[in-house]
């Protein structure tokens, strides 16, 4: 009897053991250099060009670097934030007014974000670094 006991505990843990293993969502890993390449809005911008270069670090922290039209990009700075069960990005500027949430899309190569809900999509295609001609061209 002990022996039919043992045997069956060994087997529903070798069962137990070969479950196909549910496979992991790719985490969203937005570090690195970007640059717009899209945006699609409902938001007229008055035909102006709008250049955008975003910079994430690994530790959670941004700079931002946008120019609208002719001139020096505006730095922004910031910390954000991603929550990788509902692929939401987010983050907080420096002075402490908050930005997106954004649905969010990321690939080795390129990253799209959605304003929560819809209405705006940027695109951004990943980069070395943001180029000195960028930020060495700052207010």
């Amino acid at each position: 009897m002990m022996k039919k006991l043992l045997f069956a505990a060994v087997l529903l843990s070798v069962i137990a053991g070969c479950k196909p293993k549910t496979p992991e969502t790719p985490k969203i890993d937005v570090t690195g250099a970007w640059e717009m390449s899209a945006v699609s809005t409902k938001v007229n911008v008055g035909g102006e060009q709008v250049s955008v270069y975003l910079d994430f670090s690994a530790e959670g922290s941004f700079t931002l670097y946008q120019k609208i039209g002719a001139g020096r990009y505006t730095v922004f700075t910031g910390s954000y934030n991603v929550d990788q069960n509902n692929k939401l990005l987010s983050g907080t500027y420096s002075n402490g007014k908050q930005w997106g949430p954004y649905d969010c899309t990321c690939s080795e190569s390129s990253l799209t974000l959605v304003t929560y809900g819809g209405g705006e999509t940027y695109t951004y295609n990943k980069i070395d670094a943001v180029p000195s001609s960028v930020t060495g061209n700052t207010y």
